[in-house]
């Protein structure tokens, strides 16, 4: 993997570890049925975030068939379905947890670029 998403992984992961702190504690007041399903989609989105950051780096720097990234993130969304489907079954109130679960990854991201400032750019 290359040093800059390492980098990035590095520094999005405690943003994560703190969001999940907080949802569990959270979710223990409020919504103790569905504080796993949130923490299960939020897990399952920093585990989507990490083999996207694997795979297309891989894909850009050693792979001359670029639409592999077409297809690697078609397989990862039909495995997050899948996976998803699993958790929720029919309960319509899980799936809007897992999502919510999901959503709060990027959360962490944007917390993450407002806090990493103007590296590169115009100076």
């Amino acid at each position: 993997m290359d040093l800059e998403i390492k980098d990035i992984v590095k520094k999005v992961l405690p943003i994560d570890i703190i969001i999940i702190v907080l949802v569990f504690i959270i979710s223990c007041i409020f919504y103790k049925t569905y504080r796993y399903i949130v923490i299960a989609g939020l897990i399952l989105s920093i585990l989507n975030f990490i083999v996207n950051g694997i795979t297309t780096n891989y894909i850009l720097l050693k792979s001359k068939e670029k639409f592999l990234i077409i297809l690697s993130s078609a397989f990862r969304i039909i495995i997050t379905l899948c996976i998803v489907v699993i958790i929720c079954g029919n309960d319509k109130f899980k799936y809007i947890a897992i999502i919510a679960g999901y959503t709060l990854h990027y959360l962490a991201v944007i917390i993450f670029g407002l806090t990493a400032g103007n590296k590169k750019g115009s100076d």
